[in-house]
């Protein structure tokens, strides 16, 4: 029954990598034909679609002249969803160029909406902080790592700027350490990053890449898978919605062929119905991919992963072999070496056994010098942080009691303030009270007059007097 599996396993095997080189499609040469039909073009409308095509169909590594022409063209139409798509596009194609991801970010200065321009910034700025981790002289590292935490104890209620300051952190940190210290602060940034909308799929796509890798490399399975199933589900709507928009050329093969491979090295999490879709898929994503088959049929991590969760040991030891030299990432290939002594010792092959555990001890053993000083580092990195906290704290609580002075000194002035004022209208009262006493006599004398003048005069005139108009008429 063993050989009968076997010799399924490996007919199926063979079959997917003979499949007819014209069953690859060559992306290079539809990018060229779809080329030559731009020069006929004088719409720039037409010319951006068929732009967007191009680029579509050009192979990764040529990518970046196209997306800046199209760049270009949807800035002088005003398109702004695509300067939105485009910008951090064009940053992960030039991230390691640290002058050209400036610029980018100035270009995105273009964007009319705040918030999708502070996102596509973040995603930039993020960009450029793997860069500058990747490349930063080593005595300036620590120094750099710190100035990261010190940034993010200080929130600035601005949910981006905060994501950036605690993803430079994370940046940073997974360089030096990946332990401990490094999944409290992606478990942080994790929870911020869900914060924002779903349009600012660039963002959580960079984030659950990244979570997705290092849960993977630190055997955290489910948190890993998890990060995986999230990172397909933005893959599928995207996908999705350039097929809404007709780009027919847009391709997302790549990115779920990534992902399936890392779900199926977290094998151990997964059922075995699940582990054979996840390798049928990348199995068919093969058939239409050149660089997908070549890694299919050549890395053969996949194969290696269903055989192992299928128990067919002696199966996956050729497989092992070869995936082993193929790959010379320490993390695959010390990962590599642990499957190679389980299916060894599993089929009892001494000779394979003996050549396994020999090198896996020397990589657990160069592992744990690693995890060693990682540990210190750590510890290191743990106390000055915490030192930056203390700091931090003097200083908070060193301006709450300058602030606290000077709002009693400020409570003081104004109390002095408002003394002098109840002074001053007590001063005024009392005048005003002296007015209203003066008043009121001198309307009392003013009738006393008035009724003297009455009693003075008859009629209105004075007694004993005659009026001349009377003797006038008389005459």
């Amino acid at each position: 029954m063993k050989f009968l599996k076997f010799i399924f396993s490996t007919i199926a095997l063979i079959s997917l990598s003979l499949l007819p080189s014209s069953a690859i499609a060559s992306e290079t040469a539809v990018a060229d034909s779809l080329r030559s039909t731009l020069a006929m073009i004088k719409n720039p409308s037409d010319s951006l679609k068929t732009l967007l095509d191009i680029f579509d169909s050009t192979p990764q590594d040529g990518k970046a002249p196209v997306g800046y022409e199209i760049l270009s063209i949807a800035e002088r139409l005003d398109k702004q969803g695509i300067i939105e798509e485009f910008i951090p596009q064009l940053a992960i194609l030039e991230s390691k160029n640290e002058a050209k991801l400036d610029n980018l970010i100035l270009e995105a200065e273009k964007i009319n909406d705040r918030q999708q321009r502070k996102g596509v910034q973040l995603f930039v700025n993020v960009t450029k902080a793997v860069n500058e981790a990747t490349y930063i002289p080593e005595e300036d590292f620590q120094k750099v790592l710190l100035k990261y935490p010190k940034a993010d104890m200080i929130p600035t209620g601005d949910l981006y700027q905060d994501i950036l300051d605690l993803y430079r952190v994370v940046i940073f940190l997974g360089k030096s350490a990946k332990s401990n210290l490094y999944l409290e602060y992606l478990t942080r940034l994790e929870n911020m990053v869900n914060k924002l909308p779903e349009d600012r799929y660039y963002i959580k796509n960079m984030f659950y890449t990244t979570a997705a890798l290092n849960h993977t490399q630190n055997g955290n399975t489910a948190k890993a898978i998890e990060a995986d199933e999230k990172l397909l589900e933005i893959i599928s709507r995207l996908e999705e919605k350039y097929r809404k928009q007709g780009r027919k050329f847009r391709k997302y093969d790549r990115y779920y062929y990534i992902s399936y491979r890392r779900m199926l090295r977290n094998y151990r999490g997964l059922t075995l119905d699940q582990v054979k879709e996840l390798y049928t898929k990348c199995a068919q994503l093969a058939e239409k991919d050149a660089e997908i088959n070549d890694d299919f049929y050549n890395d053969c991590r996949p194969s290696v992963y269903r055989l192992m969760a299928e128990k067919q040991y002696a199966d996956a030891i050729p497989y092992i072999q070869k995936a082993i030299d193929k790959n010379k990432d320490c993390s695959i290939e010390r990962e590599l070496y642990r499957i190679y002594v389980e299916a060894a010792d599993s089929t009892n092959n001494k000779t394979a056994l003996l050549e396994a555990l020999k090198a896996y001890n020397q990589m657990l053993q160069e592992r744990l010098d690693s995890k060693s000083e990682e540990a210190y580092r750590e510890l290191h990195i743990r106390y000055d942080i915490n030192n930056l906290k203390k700091e931090n704290m003097k200083l908070e609580v060193e301006k709450r009691d300058s602030e606290l002075a000077s709002g009693q000194k400020l409570i003081t002035l104004i109390l002095s303030a408002l003394l002098v004022l109840a002074v001053f209208l007590m001063l005024l009262y009392r005048r005003h009270f002296n007015l209203r006493r003066e008043c009121h006599y001198l309307k009392e004398e003013n009738k006393e007059l008035n009724k003297n003048i009455e009693q003075l005069l008859d009629n209105g005139s004075p007694s004993g007097s005659v009026d001349v108009r009377d003797m006038k008429s008389k005459d």
